[in-house]
């Protein structure tokens, strides 16, 4: 019988917000020992396992695996928690055959850099060097040195809109299955290339530069000339050493060969860098040209405040450009405001109310936004996922309240919340199709879930932490040349490990 261990933090992190992640927030979220793993049959967690029971002789050992949406970095009591955790669990596990850690791969606390590569250096001092390690990731991972050197195979999540966790869990397990039955002998070989660009134009569903990518890494691994393939766009909004996007080849005990294929896509992922870079509006000139295309349905992407990218959601340049212009066009507009939430919510359902929104916890990004409207309703903030990477998971907005001013209905939440598809808006009885103008905090997204009733799709250019180009942000570890602020890097843009 072979025992695989299972065990995984997971969250996307952000340096450039002041709002960090606690083990409060992955208690809210997702946070499952032992037996509670072994129920999940959806996500990553559900994937693994429902691989490894094709095979009678294989025995998952459950230890822990927690995830969160995506904040700051983490508090070094949150990964030290969960880090001992992990490996007291792995130590108490006795004979281990392989492990398998479903992570993100741009993941930070603090003090630490590298929390996956942390992690792993841990379970390896605890298992040794000869079982195999594989490691399932977001293909926005920030992709190290040590996390190559430590793992036996790496798995980037091959879809963006994210679709495909329950699959990528999957793919690491049949690789570690493979592995012990002395089928494949894995190596694999990182090339990267120093480029940060937001996600925006790194749709794998629609045509575009990482759509082209992906499906060349991919053709590889299906006409079986590599054991598994993965394109990263490095999440660029973590500011640590040596980042960069591009791709990872796991092939047969061939490292040339892996290596030949990463560095091809590297070079052309570097060729077509400009391609990533997105057109963006000012909120003001996007907010007037969709009332001018009335009445078509328009949608705004307010993406320097994603969520789901480590935003805390209050960024409010959208709404302040929304009420100056026109409150009598038919918005929907969301906010993570705690207060502004509490103090709707005790005033109550029809209640006028005076409000300050916004800017409560991440200040840095510009004022509130100073109105008076009633309240149309509340709600707990509790709804369901259906899809993406926590599908069938439950999601908690916390007190909510939507509260009208003219037309605009301002959706205020007290928790940060990802946005899949509109299943927040629909938890409140809200119906995105019976407004004009739809403002959406995500890059990516809402294309997948607006796109067939809206005709117009803006991308703003505003203050935040997850802004549309990174050329807005200061990095301080991540140090130069790099595109997008160098366009040549002496010696060459790849480097292969």
């Amino acid at each position: 019988m072979k025992r695989i261990a299972i065990a995984g933090i997971l969250t996307e992190c952000n340096d450039f917000t002041s709002a960090l992640i606690t083990e409060v927030d992955f208690e809210r979220v997702e946070l499952l020992r032992g037996q509670q793993m072994l129920d999940r049959s959806d996500g990553v967690v559900g994937g693994a396992l429902s691989e490894l029971a094709k095979y009678p002789d294989f025995i998952p050992v459950p230890l822990l695996f927690t995830s969160t949406i995506p904040g700051g970095a983490l508090t070094d009591q949150c990964f030290i928690k969960f880090h001992d955790e992990i490996i007291e669990l792995t130590k108490q596990a006795g004979h281990l055959d392989g492990v398998l850690l479903l992570l993100h791969g741009a993941a930070v606390s603090v003090s630490v850099a590298d929390i996956e590569g942390e992690l792993l250096q841990s379970v390896r001092k605890v298992v040794g060097n000869d079982i195999p390690i594989m490691v399932t990731l977001d293909l926005h991972a920030h992709i190290t040195e040590k996390m190559v050197a430590l793992s036996t195979a790496l798995f980037g999540w091959e879809t963006y809109p994210h679709m495909d966790s329950f699959t990528t869990g999957a793919r690491a397990a049949k690789l570690i299955v493979r592995t012990l039955n002395k089928e494949v002998s894995p190596v694999q070989v990182m090339a990267r290339v120093p480029v940060l660009t937001s996600a925006i134009n790194a749709s794998t569903e629609r045509p575009g530069p990482f759509f082209d990518l992906m499906r060349k890494t991919k053709e590889w691994e299906h006409a079986g000339k590599c054991l598994s393939s993965s394109v990263f766009l490095v999440h660029p909004y973590i500011d640590r050493p040596e980042m960069g996007s591009g791709a990872l080849i796991v092939t047969d005990n061939d490292p040339e060969t892996a290596a030949t294929m990463a560095r091809e896509i590297a070079q052309e992922y570097w060729d077509r860098r400009q391609e990533f870079e997105p057109e963006v509006w000012k909120p003001e000139a996007a907010i007037r040209d969709a009332i001018s295309k009335a009445p078509s349905r328009s949608v705004v992407t307010e993406v320097a405040d994603t969520c789901g990218g480590g935003s805390a959601g209050d960024c409010v340049a959208v709404l302040r450009a929304l009420l100056e212009i026109d409150t009598n066009i038919k918005a929907i507009y969301p906010v993570v405001s705690p207060h502004a939430a509490a103090t709707a919510i005790a005033a109550g359902n029809g209640s006028e109310v005076d409000l300050s929104v916004g800017a409560e916890i991440d200040k840095k990004w510009g004022p509130p936004v100073n109105l008076k409207g009633y309240v149309l309703k509340t709600s707990d903030g509790d709804f369901m996922y259906q899809g993406g990477v926590w599908d069938g998971a439950s999601g908690h907005m916390g007190d909510t309240a939507v509260v009208r001013v003219g037309a605009i209905d301002i959706v205020i939440a007290t928790f940060a919340t990802y946005e899949w598809r509109d299943e927040q808006y629909r938890s409140l009885g809200l119906d995105p199709a019976d407004y004009q103008l739809i403002v959406v905090k995500n890059p990516m997204n809402y294309f997948m879930t607006y796109s067939p009733i809206a005709d117009n799709f803006y991308v703003i250019d505003s203050p935040g932490p997850t802004p549309a180009t990174c050329k807005s942000l200061v990095y301080e570890q991540m140090q130069r040349p790099f595109f997008p602020f160098d366009d040549s890097i002496p010696g060459g843009p790849v480097k292969t490990f």
